[in-house]
């Protein structure tokens, strides 16, 4: 048994974990990570991480990963909205990148801190004490300290220990989630594509991850079915579909799609979407969570912001000294209205029968947005 009642354990080494295990070693707070795993290979797939999540890296010395995103180009039929981007004075554009370029930083940064990882330890408990917490493996391995910090993912052990009586609340989002990401220097700004029943998004990316010597494109949709379906997917099911579809696609897209068909290396991650709600409790005593264990919404492009912002205001909390009920109160009220507020607003956007169906309904959704590109001198503020 690990004994050192200073010590914050911190239970998942994903991007909130080690996100906040770098954080706390940057400012000499004890701290180890435990993650169920023993390794970290699996399929990858693209996200955009946030201006404000791109400064929270850069903060920890982390750069250099992706393609920084400047416009959003939004496409309703042959009418185009480009919209420019408008960051806060100062800071870095938004970026494009693989979760697993992400990850190999963060990690990479980790073990040159020198910063404690346990793989292979599957929480079973957490038992608080007086003076601290005792978090026990399945296999029966046991670690103290002064607070247990849950960064477990969407299926969150440290979630449901703190939250008994709440049933799970997952629920399909009635779509299966698809990316695809292939070989190419093509530089493309964030584009999205609004079809009749379909919507596609497509960005330039970067390197995969750090022994990638090529430059990569993102292609991401969604293909609406029932949840049984969704779990029967397979690869080759996935592609024809995406055929099937890809009919109706502007030139420049089949091309892209075409790329990712004939490129032996194009990698294809899917799966079906749920949407989880924000859980009654985040906090105990000594016990806190963090990322999507805390707000284990469905994507809407921002879970790695959210679990980098979750990680920072956690560990300027620890950083101001004692962790009142109150500190810990106002740390989950600030954290769930931004989750909730981003969450909802992509459930909602991504919902089946909220797409347009027809090739008028995407006319006319062109024009409106023509007009708000207008009024808005072509300027978005960045998100």
């Amino acid at each position: 048994m690990l004994q050192n009642t200073d010590k914050v354990i911190i239970v998942g080494a994903g991007i909130a974990g080690l996100s906040l295990a770098i954080q706390l070693a940057e400012n000499k707070i004890a701290c180890i990570l435990l993650e169920e795993k023993h390794n970290f290979n699996g399929v990858t797939s693209g996200v955009r991480i946030s201006t404000q999540g791109v400064s929270i890296l850069e903060k920890m010395k982390i750069s250099g990963v992706g393609k920084p995103t400047q416009r959003t180009i939004m496409h309703y039929g042959n009418i185009v909205a480009d919209f420019a981007l408008s960051n806060p004075p100062g800071a870095s554009p938004a970026i494009m990148v693989t979760r697993l370029a992400v990850y190999e930083k963060l990690l990479e940064k980790a073990k040159l801190l020198e910063i404690e990882l346990i793989t292979g330890f599957k929480l079973l408990n957490a038992i608080e004490h007086p003076d601290g917490i005792e978090v026990i493996s399945e296999k029966g391995q046991k670690v103290t300290g002064r607070l247990f910090v849950g960064a477990d993912g969407v299926g969150s052990t440290v979630r449901k220990i703190l939250n008994p009586d709440q049933p799970s609340s997952k629920a399909y989002a009635g779509y299966l989630g698809v990316g695809l990401i292939t070989q190419s220097d093509l530089q493309i700004e964030m584009s999205l594509y609004e079809h009749p029943g379909n919507h596609v998004g497509v960005a330039s990316i970067g390197k995969m991850s750090a022994s990638d010597v090529n430059n990569n494109v993102f292609l991401w949709s969604h293909l609406y079915m029932t949840e049984q379906e969704a779990k029967e997917m397979t690869n080759e099911k996935v592609m024809k579909m995406l055929e099937v579809k890809s009919q109706g696609w502007s030139l420049e897209l089949r091309k892209l799609f075409e790329m990712c068909k004939t490129d032996s290396k194009s990698i294809i991650a899917h799966g079906p979407v749920y949407n989880g709600k924000v859980p009654s409790s985040w906090f105990s005593k000594n016990m806190i969570l963090i990322g999507d264990a805390a707000h284990p919404y469905g994507p809407g492009g921002q879970g790695i912001s959210m679990a980098l912002k979750d990680a920072e205001a956690l560990c300027e909390m620890l950083l101001s000294g004692n962790l009142s009920e109150e500190k810990m109160t106002t740390f989950q009220k600030n954290r769930a209205e931004e989750a909730k507020k981003l969450g909802e607003s992509a459930e909602k956007r991504n919902k089946p029968e909220k797409q347009i169906k027809s090739r008028w309904g995407i006319f006319f959704s062109g024009v409106v947005m023509k007009f708000y590109h207008f009024f808005n001198r072509g300027v978005l503020k960045s998100f």
